[in-house]
């Protein structure tokens, strides 16, 4: 019979090469997919967000408020996790708006900002999707350039910085992914560890392919791609390490407390991203049918909701139990 440690890196691996390998799925099919399938795509994503925000982190929150009030003392019934999961939603948005106004300073004094564009490729190699830059000279339609020469786009352009949003998305993953990584850390026998393992490794692909889509349509280079899906990709055993270590050095309440705190805030991240960063945009769009956008929506979140509903049962960490 393994030992626990054991059962543990072999979990570390495990997710790591899985949440990896599905990161890198939309970059690896991205030049085979047409502009239509991309937005139906992102969409779903979307809706996969939008049922981890709501059947998965919202309960959490909401559950674990309890116990958080009563180590620090609170006595009313105060929503300190809403609190929290606005204050993560608000400095985001904050955030946001300093980095739009530094990029206003930066590109000031007339220069046109340079503005990612998606472009559909309609030479005989079919459709395909272009992510290219468009500046002050030329213009661009069809897969050819009108500034002098041609610009067979019919796949990822490298080289070309997306935009900043896919990286909120990858702090909110990445804090949610070494909370779910401490609760396999700190898990104290065999049994736990592989019914916290199917639930977490389920959950972890799926953001993984959000994530890998988003940094694709954004336009990232490939370089930035891989820096970013590794960043996510490596909090996980990040987490399961720290849980591991820190259960030995901090009491039950501290960690409890630590975990919810971070928990609240990025489930305000989540909110952000899902709504003014995915789904708003999205629609915005008329790439694909709109009702279409809306099914591949539904079958996202449905998708995180019957996952969710399949392991519901499954024991999770109890932090003063710890």
């Amino acid at each position: 019979m393994l030992s626990l440690f054991v059962w543990k890196v072999i979990s570390t691996l495990a997710l790591t090469g899985s949440v990896y390998l599905f990161g890198l799925a939309p970059l690896l099919l991205g030049n085979s997919v047409s502009r239509a399938q991309v937005s139906l795509l992102s969409a779903c994503s979307g809706g996969m967000l939008l049922g981890t925000t709501f059947i998965h982190l919202f309960p959490e929150v909401a559950e674990e408020a309890d116990s958080f009030r009563c180590n620090v003392g609170i006595k009313s019934a105060y929503p300190v996790g809403e609190l929290l999961i606005c204050a993560g939603l608000i400095s985001v948005m904050i955030i946001e708006q300093f980095v739009h106004e530094y990029e206003n300073v930066l590109h000031g004094g007339g220069e046109r900002q340079k503005r990612l564009c998606i472009e559909e490729d309609d030479d005989e190699e079919g459709e395909g999707v272009s992510l290219m830059v468009k500046g002050d000279k030329g213009h661009h339609h069809g897969g050819h350039s009108h500034d002098g020469g041609h610009d067979h786009a019919a796949h990822f352009v490298p080289g070309h910085a997306g935009g900043w949003s896919a990286y909120v998305l990858v702090m909110a993953l990445s804090i949610h992914s070494v909370l779910e990584g401490v609760a396999i850390g700190v898990s104290g026998n065999v049994e736990e560890l592989i019914t916290l393992f199917i639930s977490i490794i389920v959950h972890e692909v799926c953001l993984a392919f959000t994530l890998g889509l988003k940094l694709f349509t954004e336009g990232h280079t490939t370089t930035q791609f891989l820096v970013s899906l590794t960043c996510f990709v490596m909090s996980c055993p990040i987490g399961i390490i720290s849980g591991a270590l820190v259960i030995k050095y901090l009491s039950s309440t501290t960690l409890a407390n630590t975990v919810f705190v971070l928990k609240a805030l990025a489930t305000g991240t989540f909110v952000q991203v899902t709504f003014f960063e995915i789904l708003a945009p999205e629609f915005a769009e008329r790439y694909a049918n709109q009702l279409h956008k809306m099914a591949a929506v539904i079958l996202g979140f449905l998708l995180i909701s019957l996952t969710m509903y399949l392991l519901h049962d499954i024991p999770m960490v109890d932090f003063c139990k710890v």
